[in-house]
């Protein structure tokens, strides 16, 4: 999962310490530790920040902002979701209508793989801002992740029809549909997808192993291409390109393929190397 995108506004009145007057009998030192804490968390010194959060707890500990940002900082740097779960609860304790807090709270729990509990969440985000394409798309992610694939395409269609370009929203949605089974669903959002960004990577590998599937080997074999056109230092691109050679009956090609992602450290082209291109093996470069 991406990193939190809290909204500008907050982080603005966070970083000139306005909310509700509370540094205003400030004498303790919370302001500065605070503030400490903010500036190292924009330069993304997380260790440094939690250290600074952490002081600014003990002298005040029931201002909900202090608990986001050093849950956070825990969530990206360190990786304690544990920590980060209990501070986010934290920081809704405290102020229990601020979309980003759940939202936070959220990818938290996608990272412990409570997709349920990652889904509650962002349906109060999707409360707090019900024009918000992101809201849906984020809470379409976590029911794809529990296997709840209608609802997954559910949302991201809600996504859409809030972001008539939005392309991710899109993919995603193809994701769910093939897991629906409708093909013909998932390689028409594959294309429209591509439409709305021709370089979107994601798109071309989905829709790849989609007409592989079909045994549209040819197709395959042409968008795996285009993947290597837009990321040529991908092992795993030449790689999967290689496996549709193979499908063509195109052998010395595929092992140009399977030899060059070796190369580039695909360590998985080794075994199909020894199968297919035992008079093509040449030492890696």
């Amino acid at each position: 999962m991406n990193p939190i995108s809290f909204s500008k506004f907050t982080l603005i009145l966070a970083l000139c310490g306005f909310s509700s007057g509370i540094f205003a009998q400030d004498t303790t030192g919370f302001k500065t530790y605070y503030n400490n804490g903010l500036t190292k968390y924009k330069s993304k010194d997380y260790t440094g920040a939690i250290a600074d959060f952490d002081k600014a707890i003990e002298k005040k500990a029931d201002y909900a902002n202090v608990y986001f940002y050093r849950a956070t900082s825990k969530r990206m740097g360190p990786k304690d979701n544990q920590g980060a779960l209990a501070d986010y609860d934290n920081a809704i304790k405290y102020l229990a209508n601020n979309s980003d807090y759940y939202s936070g709270r959220a990818q938290t729990k996608v990272n412990m793989k409570d997709y349920a509990g990652a889904i509650a969440d962002y349906t109060m985000v999707i409360q707090f801002k019900p024009a918000s394409e992101k809201g849906y798309f984020e809470r379409g992610n976590a029911k794809l992740m529990n296997k709840e694939y209608q609802g997954a395409a559910d949302d991201y269609k809600l996504a859409i029809d809030l972001k008539a370009d939005y392309f991710e929203a899109y993919n995603m949605r193809g994701k769910s549909k093939l897991n629906l089974q409708d093909t013909t669903g998932a390689m028409a959002d594959y294309t429209k997808a591509i439409e709305l960004k021709p370089d979107f990577v994601p798109a071309y590998n989905n829709m790849a192993l989609l007409k592989y599937s079909k045994k549209d080997y040819e197709g395959a074999k042409t968008d795996y291409s285009k993947v290597i056109e837009l990321k040529p230092e991908d092992g795993a691109s030449y790689f999967n390109r290689a496996i549709a050679l193979i499908a063509l009956k195109q052998k010395p090609d595929a092992c140009t393929d399977f030899i060059k992602a070796k190369e580039l450290g695909y360590t998985k082209a080794d075994d199909m190397i020894t199968k297919y291109c035992k008079d093509q093996q040449q030492q890696p470069k």
